[in-house]
């Protein structure tokens, strides 16, 4: 009954067998490291321009919230920032304004946040 079984096993039990060759893990191994780099590569690019985005918009809001303005500001209305002469902001409805140098148009969100507009 011992012969029957030899035949069902994976390998072989005598030295006519086949040899028996392992799978060339090393090359896996760097094929499959290469592209879990890349992949993380990729993902902390990602990541960083989100932040480098984050970071834009908070010193935009922050020049927002610091400037001069002399009314509520309502939401999805564009409102218009720009520098004056003492560098300091003014936060203003009128779109061509030549007396101030022109920083950005913002648009005031409902969750307070202005965010800059493409013009």
């Amino acid at each position: 009954m011992a012969k029957n079984t030899a035949a069902l096993l994976p390998y072989g039990t005598t030295s006519s067998a086949p040899a028996i060759t392992l799978p060339d893990t090393d090359l896996f191994k760097s094929e499959r490291g290469s592209l879990t780099k890349n992949y993380f590569d990729a993902a902390i690019e990602s990541l960083n321009k989100e932040y480098n985005s984050l970071k834009q918009l908070a010193e935009i809001n922050q020049m927002a919230y610091g400037a001069a303005y002399n009314f509520v500001p309502r939401v999805g209305q564009t409102y218009y920032l720009y520098r004056t002469s003492d560098q300091q902001y003014l936060l203003s409805m009128i779109q061509d304004w030549n007396k101030y140098e022109f920083v950005v148009a913002l648009e005031y969100s409902a969750d307070s946040v202005w965010k800059p507009l493409s013009l």
